[in-house]
């Protein structure tokens, strides 16, 4: 009887615990989410924008994987945006956190895609059915 009541104690902070997060969901949305580099552009340029909205107003901030400090924080707000210059050549992530910092709301992985030139299958393809070599 003693565990049957710690079980559904247990089970109903979960499912309290559970509400409070997702009435404090956070969405995240990035633009945009792909790089395609080569051998002759091994970087790109870009111009990210952020938008986030969230359930409750708050306190939330956003960063990335190059630093350890916020981009930007906002108070007393439900949603956000702002815009990120970047030179991008490796994938990393945008996230949102509230007033613990240490906690992620939610993230977005930016991809890069790196595209040999070199690729054998490509120069194959490219050669003409006259070349003997």
């Amino acid at each position: 009887m003693r565990l049957l009541a710690t079980l559904l104690l247990f089970l109903f902070a979960a499912q309290a615990f559970g509400q409070d997060e997702a009435d404090r969901g956070v969405e995240l949305r990035i633009k945009p989410v792909l790089c395609v580099t080569d051998n002759r552009n091994p970087t790109c340029e870009l111009s990210f924008l952020v938008t986030w909205q969230s359930g409750t107003t708050g306190y939330y901030c956003l960063f990335h994987d190059f630093g350890e400090d916020p981009l930007r924080c906002w108070q007393q707000e439900r949603t956000g945006e702002t815009t990120e210059e970047r030179s991008v050549d490796e994938s990393f992530s945008f996230w949102m956190t509230g007033e613990d910092l240490a906690n992620r709301l939610a993230e977005v992985r930016i991809e890069v895609l790196k595209l040999d030139s070199d690729d054998r299958r490509r120069n194959r393809r490219t050669r003409h059915v006259w070349d003997i070599n």
